[in-house]
């Protein structure tokens, strides 16, 4: 295994497999197995709940679709994603095998040099991606590549950009009364627009053929979470 496997290519979200020492520690940490999975989605919501400031418009993170049957080297790529849409990603290294919510806590650490909205002047960007409000699918692997395990999370839709905070805030779920779960919104756009100038789905009354080329998402989405692009 090389760290091209780790890269996407295609769609999100990819999931590898891993290589690992031995039966035992394959049951803690390979993430065919769904204990494991649900590991890693429950800490990550626990975490997007928890955010101060509350955040508004945060959306619950769900597990990919195709966890099963994933064979050494192989990546799996959930077919009712977008093509063409990049994932984020979060990545870690160690020595000895941890746990997922060892890896996942040590992205979210960061948080205490994170200062909302402003940003920090060191890097977070791990942090933010645990907590970007429209990454709602999270698929991750682990592999043992030359003595060194090498942990990945994928995230559907990709965070971290510039100049933007992680979330907006607000009361939870103010952007989403009718499609809440403790504290988490629910109803995520599958659409994306192309032109950050789109205007707000509640500034469109009709959507003609361009409008609904450019901006699919402020069309369709009347009363769903937008990505921001």
């Amino acid at each position: 295994v090389n760290l091209s496997t780790v890269v996407l290519y295609l769609a999100c979200v990819c999931v590898h497999c891993c290589v690992c020492v031995s039966v035992f520690v394959c049951v803690d940490i390979c993430t065919e197995y769904k204990a494991v999975q649900n590991e890693i989605v429950d800490l990550h919501n626990a975490f997007r709940r928890a955010v101060q400031p509350t955040a508004s418009n945060m959306l619950m993170m769900v597990s990919p679709a195709s966890y099963s049957s994933i064979k050494m080297n192989q990546k799996i790529f959930v077919d009712e994603l977008l093509l063409g849409y990049e994932c984020g990603e979060n990545m870690f290294y160690s020595a000895v095998p941890y746990s997922w919510t060892e890896v996942i806590n040590a992205w979210h650490a960061e948080v205490q040099l994170y200062q909302y909205p402003e940003g920090a002047t060191n890097l977070t960007g791990h942090y933010t991606q645990v907590v970007w409000f429209s990454s709602y699918k999270v698929g991750c692997g682990v592999a043992l590549c030359n003595d060194v395990y090498l942990y990945a999370c994928q995230y559907y839709r990709a965070g971290n950009f510039m100049n933007s905070e992680p979330y907006k805030f607000g009361t939870p779920c103010a952007s989403c009364p009718k499609d809440c779960v403790e504290n988490l919104c629910t109803n995520p756009c599958p659409y994306t627009n192309k032109y950050r100038d789109c205007p707000s789905p509640t500034e469109v009354t009709v959507c003609e053929q361009q409008l609904s080329e450019d901006c699919p998402a402020s069309c369709k989405c009347p009363n769903k979470i937008i990505p921001k692009y």
